[in-house]
């Protein structure tokens, strides 16, 4: 089958339906719900206090669980969720890949413009409690909950179950929580992470719908063999800096490369293709 067909084919077989993709509660409670909450805890002064008040209660809970879930947030990982997408579901490979152009300019524009010091950096050594690295600078946005929302919002923002909907956001705020219970993030910076990974979500389903142009096989093939590699080398070189999960983070590597096999081989045939 010649490659234009195979383009043709992969547009057709993943048009976008013309009916709204989530409710409005779905699509807005979130960044909404973020923003009050952060208009709040900036008008009262409360954020220093705040994290002194959940940082030590957190603590009463494992380290390893705090560990292994702000794991989940981390974008080298997070990426790869992407994999058993590929060759089966490519209109949420072209959202994946918006929403995360579009978050990555989100938090990175954020915290190059405000530069706000870490808790690390302004409370006193003993005064919290810190798990991994001691990072000091660049604290709005939270980089790990833009991320882990950026991927609860396109879940939530298709046609799926509630309660699977639910579940992926109750994660995704544990996600969230987890940097302040590692003592790396305040309050403000995890709402920030929330706002901007969600809308950037939102941005990235309501622009696939009117540009198709990640639909391309070429691009998809380019897409899937970056992450690939990426993927690759995550287990042979990636540290994330936090004790004990490097098999975690390896067998969620192992198990997208594995799911993805099929996709990838519907995906780089060139005599077939049907997703």
């Amino acid at each position: 089958m010649p490659v234009m067909d195979l383009e043709t084919n992969m547009a057709a077989s993943n048009s976008i339906p013309a009916a709204p993709l989530a409710t409005f509660a779905w699509m807005w409670g979130v960044p909404i719900v973020a923003m009050i909450a952060l208009a709040i805890l900036l008008s009262s002064g409360g954020n220093i206090e705040l994290f002194k008040l959940l940082n030590p209660f957190m603590a009463q809970a494992s380290d390893t669980l705090w560990s292994h879930l702000t794991t989940l947030g981390d974008t080298s990982l997070a990426l790869l969720f992407i994999l058993p997408l590929f060759g089966r579901r490519s209109v949420l490979v072209w959202q994946f890949f918006l929403a995360a152009i579009l978050a990555t300019f989100w938090s990175h524009g954020m915290k190059n413009l405000f530069a706000t010091l870490r808790p690390p950096a302004v409370l006193h050594e003993g005064s919290y409690h810190l798990i991994g690295p001691m990072f000091e600078h660049n604290s709005f946005p939270s980089g790990h909950t833009t991320t882990i929302f950026v991927l609860a919002g396109l879940i939530c923002l298709q046609h799926l179950d509630n309660k699977l909907k639910l579940a992926v956001l109750v994660l995704a705020f544990f996600v969230g929580l987890s940097r302040i219970a590692c003592g790396v993030h305040w309050p403000v910076d995890v709402l920030g992470g929330m706002f901007g990974g969600w809308l950037s979500a939102v941005a990235a389903v309501w622009l696939s719908r009117r540009w198709q142009g990640g639909l391309n096989i070429w691009f998809q093939r380019i897409l899937a063999l970056l992450v690939t590699l990426s993927a690759v080398w995550s287990i042979f070189y990636y540290d994330n800096g936090l004790p004990g999960t490097w098999l975690f983070q390896f067998t969620i590597t192992a198990i997208c490369l594995g799911l993805s096999i099929k996709g990838q081989y519907r995906l780089f045939r060139t005599d077939k293709l049907s997703i």
